[in-house]
């Protein structure tokens, strides 16, 4: 019961049949098509002062050269109100209410506010204010102001549209702008003309310090700004920077980018520029020394103290100790610190007598963050209190967190249409045996309602009634290690410090009682993690085993799976082990502050049981031959996996403003089943559906390729999965979102099962592909998000060419299922 969003909730809703669907159908279009023409009929210049024009459109036209449209168009003081599906929704909203009738109501409230706050003044209470009436609110939160065209903001626009192009280097560039009116609304059109660039032709540097200017000519190869590069005030303002981040990486603790200037010559002719990159620093004293100021030494760390003191507890002042090691000065409460200094230590990648580093620093400061120990990590310097003017005493302030703590949590599941609830209780140490390691203890039980694969077809014999009682019992322990760095057999040093290196190790159980057959799972996973950089995490499990075993069938489904004679059911069923490795790579660009682009890609590698049956005939395991006169190995009686398998999972993010944006995402994989077990484990096996996936089915009820059957159970599985997802989501009112999506994929087997009639994959996989349509409300609550997702099944891959599409079918052959209600958490991509 506890698994993915995605795989845990369902609906399912019935669609009409014959002759009376279409008229049904052609009525709500009518409506649909009513309420649309009122919606767009609505006057959006209905509050726009008169005398004044709405802003309706910008364009940008330029001549010349290729410059970034989407920065020209940012420029831009006055913008268009925001649209949603080319409707000015925002604007709308703000039009509904009547400024008369607000008015009337906030006079009306103020009224009887003053009231109150004149009998709470005679208790001696403070005043209230009243807030904001429903119309304010639906103007203000919800709603957006009308653009009201105004010249002066144009007229200013292009003034800054010219100067952005002289920025880039442009420096004859010219700018226009023209006003078009048509009735109470207008557009601007600006025009630019970019002219010939200019080009740097000699690009120099002078520095006032002989020990920097040697420092300059060692780091100039890298520079931003080159001979023969077009004029770029913003390169330029990169180069600064990068200036400054090698003077700081070189010691100069003090230096920062405002001392780097420039000297540009633009009287040379032909369009070009002679660039002098410039080194100053502020002068001291009526000698005007240079050496003497801050900026122009470079520092070195004399003493580093990790401060890790609570200054009181419940109002009593707590005794401080210290304690000296490798160097480094410890202050701490009690009779010894919180955390072991040497494993403290592994974070902080500096030390006394070190020459200061700005990356060092960085990195230290962010790897005590990450540890998730503190609740505050500040890293300061002060050369006011050391004995020589080029030393530096370091102070790491440490504010721990809470070390242990429960947690209880409740969930109600709906997974394939089947009502369940479970609870979880977790208890976690974030600093094990003082050395930064967490351990997680958990259970969790489960009740669900579900339907007996021997009680026929799913899609007919199915009530809410028979739906209501809990009939299966799922509960499982897991506990989770994590330690901040590499454990055995791996030596540290062989992976920088920097990286981050952590170790996992998971243990868990998880036995289901269901209708037809109790299922346990027994797993073990033992792992590492890196970050090769902010962008780019490694994960390498070399151990991962899973025991899989079925205690008890039901004679009636023993008799199902005998009468299915299908050998991937069978062994779905049967007991088996997963022993393998995995590994897998993940790139995220996201980062703190909102991008208008961001890319994520997750692969990953994984191999089970082909170690083990290369060494099988060495260790001595049994060797068995079925009836079939398959051969296969065993350990201690149990059969166990053979495959390889690759998967994918690319996803674009694009925001278009602060209120909408687009999702996109591709994902697919291939498991290949090897000679021990000719057939992919279920638990490892690909499906598509549920509410992070083909919406508009249910989790395991669509596919292998073009098969087509009663659903029995939700068993549909493959070897080939392809998948293919888009969204469009906006902001509507308060914490309400919606989105518009579109999900395509199927999954099959690498070769036709004669079970499943059209169920191989072939060169005609592209007329298999499953499309899913729908509407989706979400309520985010900003610390979690509650999903609602309704799929329309647009082309269903099972039926035969020519009726795959929605509208190809008539009533009689559309089947019951065409839409799916998902309640999810989370987005689903």
């Amino acid at each position: 019961m506890r698994s993915n969003a995605g795989d845990i909730f369902g609906a399912f809703a019935k669609s009409s049949h014959g002759p009376s669907s279409l008229h049904i159908r052609a009525a709500h279009i009518t409506l649909l098509l009513a309420c649309w023409a009122a919606w767009t009929g609505c006057d959006p210049t209905k509050r726009v002062p008169q005398g004044k024009h709405l802003l309706v459109k910008n364009k940008v036209q330029v001549q010349g050269q290729s410059v970034d449209r989407e920065e020209l168009r940012n420029i831009i003081k006055q913008k268009p109100n925001k649209k949603i599906l080319g409707l000015r929704f925002y604007l709308t909203m703000y039009n509904l209410p009547n400024p008369d009738r607000v008015a009337r109501k906030k006079a009306r409230k103020l009224t009887k506010n003053e009231a109150r706050n004149e009998k709470r003044a005679a208790k001696g209470k403070a005043a209230k204010y009243p807030g904001r009436t429903f119309g304010e609110w639906m103007q203000e939160v919800v709603g957006e102001a009308p653009t009201v065209l105004d010249s002066s903001l144009t007229a200013r626009s292009t003034e800054q549209l010219v100067l952005y192009l002289k920025r880039k280097g442009y420096f004859d560039a010219t700018g226009t702008d023209t006003t078009t009116f048509s009735g109470r609304k207008a557009s601007v059109g600006y025009r630019l003309d970019t002219g010939k660039p200019y080009l740097l032709r000699n690009v120099t540097y002078t520095v006032d310090d002989p020990q920097m200017e040697r420092y300059m000519e060692e780091t100039w190869a890298g520079r931003k700004v080159k001979a023969g590069d077009r004029f770029d005030a913003d390169v330029l303002d990169k180069e600064r920077e990068r200036v400054s981040g090698v003077m700081r990486e070189l010691g100069y603790l003090y230096f920062n980018k405002n001392l780097v200037a420039y000297e540009a010559d633009t009287t040379v002719g032909d369009h070009q520029v002679d660039l002098k990159l410039r080194i100053e620093r502020p002068r001291t004293g009526r000698s005007k020394r240079i050496r003497g100021t801050p900026e122009g030494r470079i520092y070195h760390v004399n003493d580093v103290t990790i401060d890790i003191t609570e200054r009181v507890e419940k109002g009593i002042a707590l005794r401080i100790d210290s304690l000296n090691y490798r160097d480094f000065s410890f202050r701490f409460n009690g009779d010894k610190p919180l955390l072991r200094p040497r494993a403290l230590l592994t974070s902080v990648f500096f030390k006394p007598g070190d020459r200061y580093q700005q990356s060092m620093n960085d990195l230290t400061f962010r790897r005590l963050t990450n540890l998730r120990v503190f609740d505050r990590v500040d890293i300061n310097y002060d050369s006011t209190s050391t004995r020589a003017d080029d030393e530096v005493n370091c102070r790491i302030r440490l504010i721990p967190a809470k070390r242990q703590s429960f947690s209880v949590e409740g969930y109600g599941t709906n997974r394939g249409g089947f009502l369940g609830t479970s609870f979880s209780l977790a208890y976690r140490h974030r600093n094990l045996l003082r050395t930064m390691g967490s351990v997680q203890a958990k259970i969790v039980v489960g009740l669900e309602a579900q339907q007996s694969i021997t009680q026929g077809n799913i899609e007919t014999t199915t009530t809410s009634a028979e739906r209501s009682v809990f009939n299966t019992i799922e509960i499982g322990p897991e506990i989770t290690l994590r330690f901040p760095q590499f454990l055995l057999p791996i030596a540290r040093e062989r992976f920088a410090r920097s990286s981050y290196p952590r170790t996992n190790i998971v243990s868990l159980y998880n036995l289901q009682q269901r209708p037809d057959y109790n299922r346990s799972l027994l797993k073990f996973t033992f792992g590492y993690e890196w970050n090769e950089t902010l962008a780019k995490t490694w994960m390498v499990n070399p151990i991962e085993v899973n025991v899989i075993r079925i205690p008890f069938r039901s004679p009636e489904f023993e008799e199902y799976l005998r009468s299915a004679n299908d050998p991937v059911l069978t062994d779905s069923y049967t007991d088996h082990l997963i022993i393998g490795s995995r590994i897998m790579y993940t790139w995220n660009t996201q980062q703190s502050l909102p991008q208008r682009d961001v890319f994520f890609l997750r692969a990953f590698l994984e191999t089970s049981g082909n170690t083990i049956r290369a060494l099988s005939p060495l260790l001595g395991l049994n060797e068995v031959t079925d009836s079939t006169g398959t051969s296969f190995y065993t350990i201690a009686g149990v059969r166990y996996a053979q495959f390889v398998k690759l998967d994918g999972d690319f996803r674009y993010y694009r925001r278009i403003h602060e209120r909408s944006g687009m999702a996109f995402r591709l994902s697919g994989g291939v498991g290949v089943p090897l000679s021990n077990l000719n057939v992919l484990p279920f638990e490892t096996s690909y499906f598509v559906g549920g509410a992070n996936g083909l919406r508009a089915w249910q989790a395991r009820s669509l596919g292998p390729g073009s098969f087509r059957a009663p659903l029995v159970a939700f068993d549909r599985i493959g070897e080939l999965r392809m998948e293919a997802n888009a969204e469009y989501r906006f902001n509507l009112i308060g914490f309400f979102e919606s989105a518009f999506f579109v999900d395509v994929g199927n999954i099959w087997y690498l070769r036709e099962d004669d079970n499943r009639p059209g169920s191989g994959f072939s060169s005609s996989f592209l007329s298999e592909l499953a499309i899913g349509t729908g509407l989706g409300l979400r309520l985010n609550f900003d610390f979690f998000l509650v999903r609602f997702d309704l799929g329309l099944q647009t082309k269903d891959p099972s039926y035969a060419p020519g009726q795959r599409w929605l509208w190809e079918r008539n009533g009689d052959e559309r089947g019951t299922q065409l839409l799916n209600l998902n309640l999810g958490i989370g987005y689903p991509f």
